[in-house]
């Protein structure tokens, strides 16, 4: 069995959470129990096919190393997210929903970098910098939140820009030397 974690899908199962495809047909959970198609299943029969999808995808979105940076976001427990403890238990289907979008991005490794950045907003807070790092007060709701981080991407496009620039010059400056 091949499963697909991807956002596109819509459940034959009124009320599921399609998470995403199994062998081609839809596969979806009420609550906790899967279906394939319309006809629910047990975890056993799709637990090596489902850790593989979730190892596959959060793969594409966190790197190799994916279990902590999932744990992170999904503010799950780190062994929650092992390939081991998929295979036995399973996950969320929201998390299941969580890591198929961010893989199906056109970028999944920036969607990635994008949700743990997020992450550390959220459950972090905003840090002032003096002669010590402190955390200030934490964010009064997600609105603000969203603000920080849409100043702080604007400021890292804004500083990627100079250093490629920068980086550029240097590149010409160090070309226009080595041909006199």
């Amino acid at each position: 069995m091949r499963i697909v974690l991807r956002p596109d899908i819509e459940s034959p199962v009124p009320g599921a959470l399609c998470v995403g495809t199994a062998d081609g047909q839809p596969l979806s959970y009420v609550g906790r129990v899967p279906h394939i198609g319309t006809e629910p299943v047990e975890h056993a029969e799709i637990a090596r096919a489902l850790a593989d999808a979730v190892d596959e995808a959060a793969s594409a979105v966190f790197g190799g190393e994916w279990s902590t940076d999932l744990a992170r976001v999904t503010a799950l427990n780190r062994r929650t997210v092992t390939h081991d403890r998929i295979m036995k238990y399973g996950l969320p289907p929201w998390a299941l929903v969580l890591v198929g979008r961010a893989a199906a991005d056109p970028c999944p490794r920036a969607r990635g970098f994008y949700l743990l950045g997020n992450a550390e907003l959220i459950d972090r807070g905003p840090w002032s910098a003096g002669t010590v790092m402190v955390q200030s007060a934490p964010f009064r709701d997600w609105h603000d939140a969203e603000s920080h981080a849409r100043r702080s991407l604007e400021r890292a496009f804004s500083d990627l820009d100079y250093a490629r620039k920068e980086r550029a010059k240097h590149r010409v400056s160090k070309d226009d030397l080595s041909n006199p």
